[in-house]
C-alpha cells in the first residue's frame, strides 16, 4: 500500500515543532483565577454539645432525654465539689451541679435481665460526644454510695451549662478523682451484660 507524503511531512512536522501556547492552553479570558478555599486559621472549633442522652443497650426499651425530660424527674444537688484530676490537681470548683440520679434515668428505661441474677454482672457505659467512656457497675449505682452522686447534670452554680461546657454532662462527685468519670457532653449510657466466666 503507497504511504501518502503529505500525512507522513505532516506527521513529521508535529513531532519536530514545538507546540505554541495556543494550542497547549485553552483560551482563559473568561477564567476566573483558582482560589484555594479552606478554613480560617483564625476560626475556632465549634463545641460539642449534648441536647439529649439516650439509653440503650439491655433495657426494656431506648429511651431519650431531652432537658426538659430531664428537669421532670427529681433533681439533686451536688453541694460544694472540687474537680480534682488523676495528679490531684484541682481542675475547678463549683458550689454546686444539679442534675438527676444517672439510675434514675435507667428506671425509666427499665434494665432487661433475662436471669432473676443478671444484675450482678450489668454495668453501664456513658459516653461522650467526644467518645470519652466510663463506667458504672450495677452495684455501684445501686448498692454503693456512688450511685448517690453519680448524676447527669445540666446546671452549675445555678446556671445552666453552656455549649462550652458541653450543655448535659455527667459526674461522679463520691469520687476520689472526680474528673476521671466526669464525662462533658453526655450523649448515650449504654446497658451491657459481662459474660460470666467458664466454669
Amino acid at each position: 500500500m503507497p504511504i501518502d507524503p503529505l500525512r507522513v511531512s505532516a506527521v513529521a512536522a508535529s513531532s519536530t515543532t514545538p507546540p505554541t501556547p495556543s494550542r497547549t492552553r485553552p483560551n482563559n479570558t473568561n477564567v476566573a483565577p483558582l482560589t484555594l478555599v479552606g478554613a480560617s486559621p483564625s476560626a475556632a472549633p465549634s463545641p460539642l454539645v449534648s441536647r439529649e442522652v439516650v439509653v440503650s443497650g439491655s433495657v426494656k426499651r431506648r429511651h431519650s432525654f431531652d432537658l426538659c425530660a430531664l428537669r421532670r424527674l427529681p433533681t439533686q444537688l451536688t453541694g460544694p465539689l472540687d474537680v480534682v484530676c488523676l495528679s490531684g490537681r484541682k481542675v475547678r470548683s463549683a458550689s454546686d451541679y444539679k442534675g438527676v440520679r444517672l439510675s434514675a434515668l435507667l428506671d425509666v428505661a427499665q434494665l432487661r435481665m433475662p436471669n432473676a441474677r443478671d444484675f450482678t454482672r450489668a454495668f453501664v457505659l456513658a459516653q461522650g460526644a467526644d467518645g470519652y467512656t466510663v463506667m458504672f457497675s450495677w452495684h455501684e449505682l445501686y448498692n454503693t454510695p456512688v450511685g448517690v452522686g453519680a448524676l447527669v447534670v445540666y446546671e452549675r452554680d445555678g446556671l445552666p451549662l453552656g455549649d462550652d461546657e458541653g450543655g448535659i454532662g455527667l459526674i461522679s462527685s463520691c469520687d476520689l478523682r472526680v474528673a476521671l468519670r466526669q464525662v462533658r457532653a453526655l450523649k448515650r449510657l449504654t446497658v451491657q451484660l459481662a459474660d460470666p466466666p467458664a466454669i
